[in-house]
């Protein structure tokens, strides 16, 4: 009779096994596909893009700038260098789509005065184009290849 009992009981529980696989099997697909969607911003490599703005020769206030963007972990940062010194862009948001904006604050970076710079873009695979924008020069438009 105890054999019997064991029994019973193992069948219970490979039948609720059975249960629970199906369960996970009819859930999984569908979270897969959920998770496609956002595939680009979610699967971006870990990695550093450097993105130079050369300065505008007509003008003496629009000089050489650098965007460097980090992803470390699907954590984007990323700062606007000038010259020697640098500001970190704020606010900095990765859409689904790959494609992100960020801000800078105006003020003093090192021993110069920094404007406030908008930066939007795209990413495509280890590549990215942006834009760099500012009151007072055109936009300045970069495309860099992933760094390690």
């Amino acid at each position: 009779m105890h054999r019997i009992g064991g029994s019973q009981v193992r069948g219970s529980t490979l039948l609720l096994l059975v249960a629970v696989c199906a369960s996970l099997a009819a859930v999984l697909p569908l979270r897969a596909t959920e998770a496609g969607t956002t595939a680009p911003a979610s699967e971006l490599a870990d990695g550093i893009w450097m993105v130079h703005g050369r300065a505008i020769p007509s003008s003496e206030r629009c000089g050489d700038r650098l965007v460097r963007l980090t992803n470390k972990q699907g954590r984007l940062s990323g700062v606007v260098a000038l010259g020697r010194a640098s500001v970190p862009l704020e606010n900095l948001a990765l859409l689904p789509d790959g494609s992100f904006s960020g801000t800078t604050r105006g003020g003093l970076a090192g021993s110069r005065l920094a404007r406030a710079y908008k930066v939007t873009g795209q990413f495509s695979g280890d590549k990215v184009s942006l834009t760099l924008e500012d009151d007072i020069c055109p936009p300045r438009h970069g495309i860099a290849i992933r760094d390690g």
